[in-house]
């Protein structure tokens, strides 16, 4: 089965956004897609920092504030590189997040056949966005 990959907005955002991640991975998978979605990798204790954070504020989603942004990035982007299969579907407002960014970077280093999907909600339509389109969107953020 091919595997794609969840990425969107986490951080400055009250439980680092966890429930939108959970509500799309559960959507998408209802929808027959294999999902892995970054909320789901922490263990359990990060995991309930995260939820508990009511600012996402970088720091607040660890138990103990032990790991940093750059440590759960650095697993995504070796995720994204190892494992997933050419799609990634992006949640709203996801050009605004850093780390989406760069996994969409990374999915654009990957093949030329990689795909971006922009993932709307239930009952939408999940629409293309074209890989020229996802690295315009990319520069023109990353040079304000």
């Amino acid at each position: 089965m091919t595997t794609y990959y969840l990425a969107g907005p986490m951080s400055g955002i009250p439980q680092f956004n966890f429930p939108a991640f959970f509500a799309a991975a559960a959507e998408l998978r209802a929808r027959g897609y294999d999902i892995v979605s970054p909320a789901e990798l922490d263990d359990e204790e990060d995991k309930g920092a995260a939820l508990k954070s009511v600012d996402g504020a970088p720091g607040t989603g660890t138990s103990g504030g032990q790991k940093t942004w750059a440590d759960f990035l650095a697993r995504d982007v070796k995720l994204i590189a190892d494992k997933v299969q050419g799609i990634i579907y992006l949640q709203p407002n996801w050009y605004k997040s850093r780390g989406a960014r760069l996994e969409s970077f990374v999915g654009l280093l990957q093949s030329p056949s990689f795909e971006f999907l922009e993932y709307n909600g239930p009952d939408m339509p999940v629409t293309a966005i074209d890989r020229e389109d996802v690295l315009s969107i990319i520069y023109t953020e990353m040079m304000g």
